[in-house]
């Protein structure tokens, strides 16, 4: 049985407020809305296409800070057939330092022939962590990846990486891989309240030790700025016929007509 693992992490809510810590050097995590990274939501997706279509056993695997246990109540909803926390006793999230060395000494118990993860997140720089981790377990790593197919023989994995100008190319990795997903072969399919609902009561969650002690990340945040609001948008009120008197008048005075 071909075995799937899926990470799915938290990153801050970039449509709430935004809010650094006394020190500027990170975001306050205590006030920052989190939701679940879009690419790993993806990854999840592809994992579950390749857990129906090959008959294998997906994993999900995420570290236990903020309100991840809902992300994972939705995973089991739609399918996931063994879920493991990593203890994260920490506000903030794991740096790709930490989740690498955590997930370098959890991935070859569960005898994993595919990884998936999220090619990037709002909490790391590069995308380094999909890389990171297969470095660390020797294994082949494609990312920006926008789905992957079955070849026949030799356990050869047909994969679909994304270049600039949205030029698609075709590429061949042997398993076991870690895969870094962009978009999945389809969206993510939705899940009805009631079967997550259904879900915390039946699902059962794995904890796993992290570690102890955050690792100091390769790169240092001296300073958190936020993006000051020079301007506001000005909203235009009236008949649909005032609006668009409105609307032409500042195009013209912007020269955009004449």
């Amino acid at each position: 049985m071909m075995n799937i693992v899926a990470v799915v992490r938290l990153v801050p809510d970039l449509v709430e407020q935004l809010v650094v810590n006394p020190e500027e050097d990170n975001l306050d995590w205590d006030q920052t809305a989190l939701t679940l990274n879009e690419s790993d939501d993806h990854a999840l997706e592809e994992a579950l296409l390749v857990k129906e279509k090959h008959h294998g056993q997906l994993t999900v695997v995420a570290f236990d800070y903020g309100e991840i246990d809902q992300v994972l109540y939705m995973a089991a909803a739609k399918g996931a057939d063994r879920i493991i926390k990593i203890a994260w006793p920490h506000p903030e999230p794991p740096n790709s330092l930490e989740m690498v060395g955590a997930l370098g000494r959890l991935v070859p118990t569960l005898q994993a022939d595919l990884v998936v993860m999220g090619c990037q997140s709002q909490t790391e720089f590069f995308g380094m962590a999909a890389a990171q981790l297969a470095a660390r377990l020797g294994w082949p790593y494609v990312g920006v990846v926008r789905g992957v197919q079955n070849q026949a023989g030799g356990g050869w994995w047909k994969v679909f990486k994304e270049y600039p100008g949205a030029v698609l190319a075709e590429m061949e990795v042997q398993l076991p891989a870690v895969i870094g997903i962009l978009t999945a072969s389809q969206p993510p399919r939705y899940v009805p309240v009631s079967r997550i609902r259904a879900a915390s009561q039946t699902a059962r969650f794995e904890t796993i030790d992290g570690m102890a002690k955050p690792e100091e990340s390769a790169v240092n945040i001296r300073r958190v700025y936020l993006t000051p609001a020079t301007s506001h948008a000005e909203m235009l009120k009236g008949t649909e016929e005032e609006v668009a008197r409105r609307l032409v008048d500042l195009l013209v005075e912007r020269g955009v007509l004449k």
